[in-house]
């Protein structure tokens, strides 16, 4: 029997943990994708059996399909094991984890991930206090039954990210209905193909990434003579409780801190006083709840 898994995109992914076991369910076989994404699994007895991802929620795979093999010789007899049994999935945050990737390596759900303290659901848009523990809540298994003398075909289903990115001139007007092109890269360095598009009426660029996404660069109005390149990290920003929380959104928004780090400055109070005067706040230069509260809906998240 073989299995190849693909993504989305309908590509190999290698690396990928699968689970064979008998219909009784007593004894398995367990084992990895190679680099074409592959699994063949020898010395088995005709038959059907059941098959899984690993860790994997049942909402985030299925089979596609099963092709008729080509006969073959039998490999040595199979080595059978005791079935695995399910783990608890945890993670200490460092207060820079986008959940939404969490969930994706893991293998379940965002909506999934709890606080481990709380047992409360975390907002997926903001990364959770450093220190926060963040625990998956149990699923069921689910199986499917295959058969020898088949190549099965597995969709493992992604978790798109949504890059909503906010374009504004020199006086914080929307770049509104302006060309633009978007270069997304992996964590593995591989470049995807360039998107093009065209801003909104809000001066949004609005496409959807892998979860493996780590960086990108927006070129706006290629070629022509306000053309303005962007670099990208995709990376969840702290709370605006956080000073580099801070200062993350405003430097995002065009107001510089110049730098600073740890405690807020005078260079991040100078912007702050900036980014109030242009929302019409009293130019303080103090961070008040109306100012974060201005920040995080300015910023979107």
């Amino acid at each position: 029997m073989e299995v190849v898994v693909v993504d989305d995109r309908e590509a190999p992914l290698s690396g990928v943990a699968l689970e064979l076991t008998r219909l009784t369910g007593d004894e398995a076989l367990r084992t990895r994708t190679d680099e074409q994404g592959v699994v063949l699994f020898e010395g088995l007895e005709e038959g059907r059996y059941r098959l899984r991802l690993l860790d994997v929620e049942p909402a985030l795979w299925r089979v596609l399909g099963a092709l008729e093999l080509p006969p073959r010789e039998a490999g040595a007899s199979a080595r059978w094991g005791p079935a695995s049994q399910p783990k608890a999935l945890t993670w200490t945050c460092e207060g820079t984890e986008s959940l939404t990737v969490l969930a994706a390596r893991w293998g379940v759900r965002p909506s999934r991930l709890v606080d481990a303290r709380t047992g409360q659901a975390l907002a997926s848009d903001v990364a959770p206090a450093p220190g926060t523990r963040v625990v998956a809540r149990p699923f069921a298994r689910e199986w499917v039954t295959v058969e020898t003398g088949y190549r099965q075909v597995v969709h493992r289903i992604g978790i798109p990210l949504a890059l909503v990115l906010v374009l504004r001139d020199g006086a914080h007007q929307p770049r509104a209905h302006q060309p633009y092109l978007l270069k997304v890269w992996l964590d593995d360095e591989e470049e995807l193909p360039a998107q093009e598009g065209v801003t909104d009426d809000e001066g949004r660029v609005v496409q959807v990434l892998p979860e493996r996404a780590v960086r990108g660069e927006v070129t706006v109005a290629p070629g022509r003579p306000d053309e303005r390149r962007l670099t990208l990290r995709f990376v969840a920003l702290r709370s605006t409780s956080a000073p580099e929380g801070l200062r993350e959104r405003l430097e995002n928004l065009g107001f510089s801190c110049g730098g600073e780090q740890g405690e807020l400055g005078p260079k991040t109070r100078l912007a702050v006083e900036w980014f109030q005067y242009a929302l019409g706040l009293p130019p303080s230069g103090d961070v008040d709840e109306a100012t974060r509260a201005a920040l995080g809906l300015l910023h979107r998240s």
